[in-house]
């Protein structure tokens, strides 16, 4: 039972492997989509997310389908809603990468700001790397690379900060950019959240390995 509890695990982490791998293209082709105002790359990624949830329904279905038959003892049923989380978190992630293709699709034609796009390619860097590593990090079972991913989501939070400032500088000086610059404001909020999703499986790595429930979040 114990061999058949392990092989099972070890697909579901290889499953969520593959979801992360999905949910990184997604949010980098919805950045790249964005600041080259590319409503094909944005379509694209649209379309790409069914593949998402269709990849975080069958982890979910599996991880009951193993509760059910196996009958995990504590530790074993705290590894597997971990696995749960990390899951949802990402599928999650996913959804915003849509609305940040959402966004380039509703600000094709505006007046392009470089100052923010700039703010946001900066931004969304640190998340891509942040949404790379965590995955790693919680395959490899890697507690310290979770505190220390967590904590770039600081540098993320005070970019956004910059970005709404910037915006509504812009909005101000000069009314025709109210549209796009909203749009700005809006994707770079939706980064924001991915890298608040990217955290809350950093957590979840800590819960896994001693069953604290930790709060890392930047206020």
């Amino acid at each position: 039972m114990r061999t058949i509890f392990d092989e099972k695990l070890t697909e579901l982490h290889r499953d969520l492997l593959e979801l992360g791998v999905l949910v990184n293209r997604a949010i980098t082709n919805s950045v790249e989509g964005f600041i080259l105002h590319d409503v094909k790359i944005a379509e694209a990624v649209i379309q790409e997310d069914s593949r998402i949830n269709k990849k975080e329904h069958d982890i979910d279905r599996k991880c009951q389908e193993v509760i059910a038959m196996q009958q995990p003892n504590t530790t074993d049923l705290r590894r597997i809603i971990a696995v749960l989380r990390a899951s949802s978190n990402l599928e999650r992630m996913g959804d915003h990468a849509v609305n940040i293709s959402e966004s380039t699709i509703n600000i094709k034609g505006s007046t392009r700001n470089l100052q923010l796009e700039n703010l946001i390619n900066e931004m969304a860097a640190i998340v891509i790397d942040m949404s790379n590593d965590i995955i790693d990090a919680f395959v490899d079972f890697d507690v310290d690379a979770a505190y220390k991913i967590a904590e770039r989501d600081g540098a993320v939070d005070k970019l956004y900060n910059t970005i709404r400032f910037t915006a509504v500088k812009s909005m101000q000086e000069d009314p025709k950019t109210v549209r796009a610059a909203s749009d700005y404001s809006f994707v770079g909020m939706h980064i924001e959240r991915i890298g608040d999703y990217v955290t809350n499986i950093s957590e979840g790595i800590i819960y896994l390995d001693s069953g604290r429930v930790v709060d890392l979040k930047h206020n």
